[in-house]
């Protein structure tokens, strides 16, 4: 199978907001020194515009104030300042400079601003130009960065601490990321038992508990599953042994003649009845839902009484005696499931009965089983043997537990009582 292109979580976060902080401090870092020029013309501008104002000069006599050089004709400023412009081009009011320099992050080595004033009311036009020239001191160095030079090198400094601090964020996310994927790779059915790590991040931690909680649910699916392939061995050995026994009363009635086993064909439809039954109600107890089971009217005493002959073969050989109390009352309740719970519980006391009495008491929807074994208390059952008594009696808990019906047992030193009351408690 060709694996589809995956790409990393974490190398995408990190380029993306390597790009994002990248554009950010170059535009900033732009803005910044745009807005440092802009300010320092702004006043270049303003300073120049106050000291010609109210200056007057004529054609030929050139006005000297502090560094600025103010004339009333554009050829009577030097060399200096007429090669780099052409007066025709020059915009009344706006500020016009020419930058010298050698490279563009190095100071400049001389700069020319040169300002063109036309008089509102007289309209005649005069210059002013400011000429600079770096002047260097002892102790300049040869080559003195510019602002531009000091706004690409500030920059760069913050995008260094950017992505420095952006890895150890990436660092301290990934961390417990990786931890979250290691753990789930060795999530099993022995470790879901364990309790959930903690992964530092809230998100983290409910993802975690998420997985988790998905894991336990298919380890309870999985283990319904077992269970069920359990009990219904359990379950469909005694309609399987009546079937096979019945077919080969079949065969011998063959011989004899036709005509012949139509009981046998009976026992062994009833038999494939049940067996459907029971894989139907093992089939809802591993589901999540109480419903889907049919009932009907059923006498609980005729049901015991039924049951008591179906698993007489039990106690064949046994000196064991058997005492049936019941009345007609009659309940709506699961079939299937009824049968399954009663005759677990009988077949539990004939089983672990060698010598003794089988007590069977119906009253209402209150039904009792108790056996006393004379032999002792070798043989009494225990819910952890691996017997099937325990597997039946783990069927009845699971039953009557999602049925809502009462159900109590106590084991003695000779044997076990059990009571089942075949209605939801309240």
């Amino acid at each position: 199978m060709v694996r589809a292109f995956s790409l990393s979580l974490r190398r995408y976060v990190i380029a993306a907001l390597f790009v994002v902080g990248t554009s950010m401090t170059v535009g900033f870092s732009l803005l910044a020194m745009n807005n440092f020029f802009e300010g320092m013309d702004g006043m270049m501008r303003g300073t120049m515009l106050h000291t010609a104002e109210d200056v007057a000069v004529k054609a030929g006599n050139p006005v000297n104030i502090l560094t600025f050089t103010i004339v009333g004709d554009w050829n009577d400023f030097p060399d200096e300042v007429t090669r780099h412009f052409d007066p025709n081009q020059l915009q009344p009011f706006k500020l016009e400079k020419y930058i010298e320099r050698d490279f563009i992050f190095l100071r400049p080595k001389r700069a020319v601003f040169v300002l063109s004033i036309v008089d509102r009311d007289t309209n005649e036009r005069k210059y002013i130009a400011q000429v600079f020239s770096r002047t260097k001191r002892a102790g300049d160095s040869r080559y003195m960065m510019s602002h531009e030079g000091w706004s690409l090198l500030i920059g760069l400094g913050v995008l260094v601490t950017f992505s420095l601090l952006l890895l150890v964020l990436m660092r301290s996310v990934s961390r417990p990321v990786e931890r979250l994927r290691q753990w789930a790779k060795t999530l099993d059915e022995n470790t879901l038992s364990k309790p959930t790590p903690n992964f530092k991040y809230q998100e983290l931690n409910e993802l975690a508990e998420i997985v988790h909680a998905s894991l336990q649910d298919v380890r309870k699916t999985l283990t319904r599953e077992r269970e069920f392939v359990s009990h219904a061995s359990h379950e469909l050995r005694t309609p399987i042994a009546v079937i096979r026994s019945s077919v080969e009363l079949l065969h011998k009635f063959q011989e004899k003649g036709p005509g012949m086993g139509g009981n046998a064909i009976r026992r062994i439809e009833h038999a494939s009845h049940t067996m459907t039954n029971l894989t139907e109600t093992l089939l809802w107890l591993g589901r999540n839902d109480t419903d889907n089971l049919i009932s009907k009217t059923i006498q609980p005493g005729a049901l015991l009484t039924e049951l008591v002959d179906e698993l007489g073969y039990l106690l064949t050989g046994k000196q064991v005696t058997i005492n049936i109390d019941t009345d007609n009352t009659e309940i709506s309740l699961p079939a299937t499931a009824t049968r399954i719970v009663l005759g677990n519980l009988i077949r539990n006391a004939f089983q672990h009965t060698q010598q003794g009495s089988v007590q069977i008491i119906q009253s209402g929807t209150e039904i009792r089983i108790i056996n006393d074994d004379e032999l002792g208390d070798d043989d009494t059952p225990t819910d952890n043997e691996h017997s099937g008594y325990g597997l039946g009696l783990q069927l009845v808990h699971r039953i009557t537990k999602k049925l809502g019906w009462g159900y109590q047992q106590a084991f003695t030193a000779t044997g076990c009582q059990v009571k089942i009351v075949l209605q939801a408690s309240e």
